[in-house]
């Protein structure tokens, strides 16, 4: 089997690197063939923009393959090299989700960790039985990074819908072998900060919003246009494609000239606390905001003494921790968990003490 390197490669002409192409250039499949195999990346680039103005269904039933043979650009030295791989993988990405390709999940699985959302696009179109395998890896974040942790949201988003189809065993630490929804409930949090003061007045919580932003670039000479895409998450102004939604939760996917990236206020969040506690919301059936607990909840606790204090800390820890068992049942009902994960499974609550007096008297 013959490997595809995406490098400037020795074998290629200079004649070839060279050549003026234009989007006017005459060119058949035997052309676009030898391009696209040629391992430059300009003419691999090339081919996929033909293709995609064409319609070519044979070239571009070609180009999986070639992406299951990747090599990832961050192997080798040189911005300029890496740049140009990239942009020739955006091609040929670009081309099979403007076609409407069914790309086979070993080869989306290649591309993934570089290029999440082009991979969240064409795994969305695959059948259950051809994705699932993929989507479970995926939720453990094994793509690395935070593009791990963006994957493992879609993909348990995804997964949400059919967590009957999803039984495959996940593995839990401690916990052995349990289906898809236990795992999620295990990995759920919430976390109890408790403020000890002498006073009713409540902590302020600062929050904070950092948009994305981006600067254009020229058009690099002797290519053509390539696209590249990203990930929005319940942008009110979308009209773009869905990836995934999950009742009022919707994942989009833009496309943007890929020297003019737009920037953004609606990235896509993490598979984290707060959305596992979406997912148990969803499967319960219910909004969110009617959920008995949160993932993070504040409480206060005025001093008066020690045994006050102490009683005050068990009766929070405590309620807590039946709203956590009680939102297990109630999975449990709904046929979600086994009697078996019911026994072993449930969110883990953390309770964290911040003593504002001076001197504290928890010290003393």
């Amino acid at each position: 089997m013959l490997l595809f390197l995406f490098f400037f490669s020795a074998t290629c002409s200079v004649a070839a690197q060279e050549s003026l192409i234009t989007a006017e250039t005459p060119v058949d499949d035997g052309v676009l063939h030898q391009w696209l195999h040629s391992g430059d990346p300009r003419l691999i680039a090339w081919a996929a923009d033909f293709a995609r103005r064409t319609h070519d269904a044979k070239i571009v039933s070609e180009m999986p393959a070639l992406l299951e043979h990747w090599v990832d650009p961050k192997a080798l030295s040189g911005d300029e090299s890496e740049a140009a791989q990239r942009r020739a993988i955006e091609a040929v990405l670009d081309t099979l989700i403007q076609e409407n390709t069914q790309v086979p999940a070993s080869a989306i699985t290649a591309i993934a960790a570089s290029f999440p959302a082009q991979a969240a696009i064409l795994i969305g179109r695959l059948p259950v039985s051809e994705s699932l395998a993929t989507l479970r890896g995926w939720t453990y974040g094994t793509t690395g990074g935070w593009f791990g942790f963006t994957l493992a949201r879609i993909a348990a988003m995804m997964l949400a819908k059919n967590p009957g189809l999803s039984r495959d065993f996940f593995w839990v630490r401690d916990r052995g072998d349990v289906g898809f929804v236990a795992s999620v409930v295990a990995a759920s949090e919430e976390e109890v900060h408790i403020t000890v003061s002498s006073s009713n007045e409540q902590p302020r919580i600062g929050t904070g919003n950092a948009c994305g932003d981006s600067w254009p670039h020229p058009l690099t000479p002797g290519w053509p246009q390539v696209y590249a895409y990203d990930l929005l998450e319940n942008d009110p102004g979308a009209t773009a494609p869905i990836v995934v939604d999950l009742e009022r939760d919707r994942i989009v996917s833009r496309r943007f000239e890929e020297n003019r990236p737009p920037g953004s206020c609606f990235g896509v969040r993490g598979l984290d606390p707060s959305t596992r506690h979406q997912l148990i919301a969803y499967w319960l059936g219910i909004p969110e905001k009617e959920m008995a607990w949160r993932p993070v909840e504040e409480r206060t606790i005025l001093w008066t003494n020690k045994a006050a204090y102490q009683h005050q800390l068990g009766e929070i820890t405590e309620a807590e921790r039946e709203k956590l068992h009680a939102t297990v049942e109630a999975l449990r009902q709904r046929g979600l968990l086994t009697e078996f994960e019911a026994e072993r499974i449930a969110p883990r609550l953390v309770v964290s003490v911040q003593c504002e007096i001076k001197p504290c008297p928890l010290s003393q």
